[in-house]
């Protein structure tokens, strides 16, 4: 067996040996094809842009946590995803700007517009690259690449188009925390409105009723009523005593009356119908000062709530506002776009090896099928006969039909 393996091999070299001339004209012409072919070609000359996207300015809830229970405020992000960008690179709008600004109309003969966004499209290359390489890792940064047949209008179609994807990002992250800044804007206004409105009710019932704060003034109110039962009651010890020991008519006694009266009438009035005279004149009735002091928790603890509200929306105002005036794409520039220098394509010496490999292997089949034909002529004439009308039949201008 080994002996036929070594004898159908040398068989199979004497067959291209016999058959060199062939085998040199086919690989010959195929490689003088090929080496037209590379330098015919129409050159395309590649600019490239390479960039990552950062993060986007976005407004920040995070004071306390209290700002995410004011009245269901939210507010969306300021970043563009990368995988937004992307979306925006292939945009028909990005696209037909770049189309309407270097003519494309004329430089790839066409008029429809489909046809030139597909045109376009096709010498437009975007590479991501990702966390890890591949998978569905979050993208760090994109290459946007442009091919034409001219440099410098590769460079400049690439570079504008980076152009249109960072203003459209840019429009995109201003707008997102233009209506985050808008949103606080509006309810920081409103709570001032409020804040005002509490303010003015409590310094209209401080006015009216004379109280600054209810507790420290009920406290000297009831020093004060205390002192006057004090000395109302000194009184009543000293009437008593001196009658006793002077009778009723006794003068003193009047004059102890008379004060006692006076004192008398000051208590009554501090505690059912108010001082209006003397050092307790701003004083209210005791009666009345539960309810007062009610009212006042009341307009005095909506101040303080609104104060606390303004303490939790100004900085986020102040943080929202200077975000967007500051608002921007997100893109920054790792390699910039080059004016190229050296064509990509074509590559000659690849398109010359693959003509003359090529050339070898239909050459091998040409010269194998020669054998094959010539050996079945000989050697079974039948068959070769119903080969050759299986050929003619192929051909169609013996197609009878």
């Amino acid at each position: 067996m080994e002996e036929n393996k070594k004898v159908d091999l040398l068989q199979v070299a004497t067959t291209f040996a016999r058959r060199k001339k062939t085998i040199l004209i086919i690989i010959a012409t195929i490689t003088i094809i090929g080496f037209i072919l590379a330098f015919i070609w129409p050159k395309s000359y590649k600019s490239e842009v390479s960039f990552v996207l950062t993060d986007g300015n976005s407004i920040n809830f995070s004071a306390g946590g209290l700002i995410s229970g004011l009245a269901g405020i939210t507010s969306g992000s300021g970043k563009i995803s990368a995988d937004q960008a992307l979306v925006i690179i292939r945009s028909t709008a990005v696209q037909d700007k770049v189309i309407e600004k270097f003519n494309l109309q004329e430089v790839y003969g066409n008029d429809v517009p489909e046809s030139l966004r597909k045109s376009l499209d096709s010498r437009i290359v975007v590479e991501e690259v990702r966390e890890g390489g591949i998978g569905f890792n979050n993208i760090i940064a994109v290459k946007l690449a442009y091919y034409d047949g001219e440099p410098g209008r590769a460079h400049e179609l690439v570079e504008y188009y980076y152009h249109l994807v960072d203003s459209t990002m840019g429009v995109l992250n201003k707008k997102n925390v233009e209506d985050g800044y808008l949103l606080i804007e509006s309810r920081l206004n409103q709570n001032l409105k409020d804040l005002q409105e509490a303010e003015d009710s409590l310094v209209s019932f401080q006015s009216k009723y004379g109280i600054l704060e209810v507790e420290e003034q009920a406290k000297a109110q009831i020093n004060a009523i205390a002192s006057l039962r004090t000395e109302i009651v000194k009184l009543e010890i000293q009437i008593s005593y001196l009658s006793e020991l002077m009778g009723e008519n006794s003068s003193r006694i009047s004059d102890l009356k008379v004060q006692k009266k006076a004192l008398d009438r000051r208590y009554n009035q501090m505690v059912k119908s108010g001082d209006t005279e003397g050092e307790f004149s701003m004083f209210q009735p005791m009666e009345a000062m539960p309810a007062l002091f009610i009212e006042y928790l009341r307009r005095y603890r909506e101040v303080m709530v609104q104060e606390e509200i303004y303490k939790v929306l100004y900085p986020q105002f102040e943080q929202q506002r200077l975000s967007f005036e500051e608002a921007t794409s997100g893109l920054l520039v790792i390699d910039p776009a080059i004016l190229p220098t050296y064509k990509d394509s074509p590559k000659r010496a690849y398109i010359i090896i693959a003509a003359f490999l090529f050339g070898l292997i239909l050459s091998i089949i040409v010269v194998l099928y020669k054998e094959w034909r010539d050996e079945l002529s000989v050697n079974d004439p039948e068959q070769y006969k119903r080969f050759q009308e299986f050929t003619a039949a192929l051909k169609f201008k013996n197609d009878k039909s």
